[in-house]
C-alpha cells in the first residue's frame, strides 16, 4: 500500500553553488493560492539578486509576494523557472497518480518539493520528496525512447519513476532526459553525481509529431546557428544499437562540479509563455539591464536575427535564459531548442519591433538601433547569418538529415531570404 504524502506547507530554498557551498535563499509559503516569499538576511547582505528585475531585495521589504499572482499558480518567477512544464509535468502528474494523488491537488510547493535538488541551476528546495526512482546501471537510449512514447500516448507504463528522475525538471514539450555521459567508454547514466569524469547533458527524444530525423534537425540547426556566431552549448549526436539517433547538448546550468543559478526572461519579467508575449525589443532592454554588458547585448541581437532568418518561431519566453554566477555576474546562456518552427500562421512567438511575420532586414536593422548597436555591426551579423542560414544544405546533409526534411525546410528559408 502507497503511504500518503503530506502537503507542503513550506519550503527553505537555497542556492547550491557547489556540494559544499550551499548558500540560504529564504523560506517560501503558500496561502490561499498564493506564495509568500522570506528573504534570509545572509543573501540580503550579499550582492545576490535572485531575480534583479521585480524582486529585488537590496530595497524594500524581506518579504515579498508574486509580481503579478495571476500568472504561475500564484508562485513567483524565479521558482516557477524550477517547474517544468509539458513534458515534466507530464511525468508529474502521472507520477502524482500512480500514488493515488490527484494532480490538481498537487500545489506549486508540493511540485518543488519533488524537483528538491534535481532542477535547473542552482535553486533547491528542502525538504524535498523522493517521488522517482533511480536506475544505476548504464541507460539503453532505445528503450527510454520507448518508454517515454509509450506516455506520450497514454499507455500504461511502469517506468514513470524512472523516466521522472531523468527528465521530471527541464522545460519543454519534447520528451528528454538529464543523463551524465562517461567521458572513457561513452556509457550513459542517469546519476545526478557531478564528477569531472562525465559530461552532463540533456538527451532529447522524438514527440509522437516529430519527424523521424528531428535529431538531425535540431543538430543542423545547432552547427548552423554557431557558424552564425550564436552561443550554442556543445552538442552532439549519439546513435543506439539499432541506428536511431539522439540529440545531445551539454548542460550550460554546471561548469564541472559546480552550478550556475538560471532564469528565464519569463521569470524575469512575468511573461507567460504560452502565449506572444514579448518583443525582442524588451528582450535586449532586459539584457542590458541585468548583464550590464555590451557583448551579451549583440548576443541577443544575433540570436534575434537567427530566429528570424532560420524561422524557429517557437521563440517564447522560456526559451531565453540568463545565468548567474557566485559572484553576481549575470550573462545569456547559449541558445537552446534551436530548429525548424514554422509557427502559428508563420508567426513568431516574439515579435521584433511589433512585427510578428515578415520581417524584413530593415526591420532588424532597426532592432539593433534599439539595442545601441551601429549600423555597421548590425549588418555585419545579418549578414553573417544569412550567409550561414544561405549554406543549410551543407549543414543538413553533414548531419543526415532527410531528403524530405531538407527540401522542405531549404524551401522555407530560401523564402525568407527574398524578404
Amino acid at each position: 500500500m502507497i503511504k500518503p504524502l503530506a502537503p507542503t506547507d513550506l519550503l527553505n530554498v537555497t542556492l547550491r553553488w557547489a556540494d559544499n557551498d550551499i548558500q540560504t535563499v529564504g523560506r517560501l509559503g503558500y496561502v490561499n493560492r498564493v506564495a509568500h516569499f522570506e528573504y534570509a538576511d545572509d543573501i540580503r547582505s550579499s550582492n545576490i539578486e535572485i531575480s534583479p528585475v521585480r524582486h529585488r531585495f537590496s530595497v524594500g521589504s524581506a518579504t515579498i509576494r508574486p509580481f503579478d499572482v495571476a500568472l504561475f499558480e500564484g508562485l513567483h518567477g524565479v521558482f516557477h523557472d524550477s517547474l517544468p512544464d509539458s513534458w515534466g509535468r507530464l511525468l508529474t502528474d502521472r507520477r502524482a497518480r500512480e500514488l493515488g494523488i490527484e494532480p490538481a491537488t498537487l500545489t506549486p510547493l508540493d511540485r518543488l518539493a519533488w524537483v528538491g535538488d534535481r532542477g535547473i541551476g542552482a535553486l533547491c528546495y528542502e525538504p524535498g520528496v523522493n517521488v522517482w526512482n533511480e536506475k544505476q546501471s548504464a541507460l539503453d537510449l532505445d528503450l527510454l525512447a520507448s518508454d517515454a512514447r509509450n506516455v506520450l500516448e497514454g499507455n500504461v507504463s511502469d517506468v514513470v519513476a524512472e523516466l521522472g528522475h531523468l527528465g521530471g525538471s527541464p522545460g519543454g514539450a519534447r520528451p528528454k532526459a538529464m543523463v551524465a555521459i562517461d567521458a572513457d567508454d561513452g556509457a550513459i547514466y542517469g546519476s545526478a553525481e557531478f564528477d569531472p569524469k562525465y559530461q552532463h547533458c540533456l538527451v532529447k527524444f522524438r514527440g509522437t509529431d516529430d519527424p523521424t530525423d528531428a535529431a538531425n534537425i535540431e543538430k543542423a540547426y545547432a552547427n548552423m546557428a554557431e557558424a552564425a556566431g550564436v552561443r550554442v552549448p556543445v552538442t552532439r549526436l549519439i546513435a543506439d544499437y539499432k541506428g536511431n539517433q539522439y540529440f545531445v547538448s551539454q548542460r550550460f546550468d554546471r561548469v564541472g562540479k559546480k552550478r550556475l543559478h538560471a532564469h528565464s526572461a519569463s521569470g524575469l519579467l512575468y511573461a507567460d509563455f504560452r502565449l506572444p508575449s514579448l518583443d525582442y525589443r524588451d528582450l535586449i532592454t532586459l539584457t542590458r539591464a541585468i548583464t550590464h554588458d555590451r557583448r551579451e547585448v549583440s548576443a541577443m541581437f544575433a540570436l534575434a536575427v537567427f530566429n528570424v532568418l532560420a524561422h524557429n518561431r517557437d521563440d517564447h519566453a522560456r526559451q531565453f535564459t540568463f545565468l548567474m554566477t557566485r559572484n553576481g555576474q549575470w550573462q545569456l546562456a547559449p541558445a537552446y531548442d534551436l530548429t525548424f518552427s514554422p509557427g502559428p500562421g508563420g508567426e513568431h512567438s516574439t515579435s521584433v519591433l511589433g512585427r510578428g511575420k515578415q520581417i524584413t532586414n530593415s526591420h532588424l536593422m532597426a532592432l539593433g538601433k534599439s539595442a545601441d548597436l551601429d549600423d555597421t555591426e548590425s549588418k555585419r551579423i545579418i549578414e553573417r547569418t544569412a550567409a550561414a542560414v544561405a549554406d543549410w544544405e551543407r549543414f543538413a546533409r553533414n548531419c543526415d538529415v532527410g531528403r524530405a526534411s531538407r527540401s522542405r525546410i531549404g524551401s522555407a528559408l530560401a523564402s525568407s531570404q527574398k524578404i
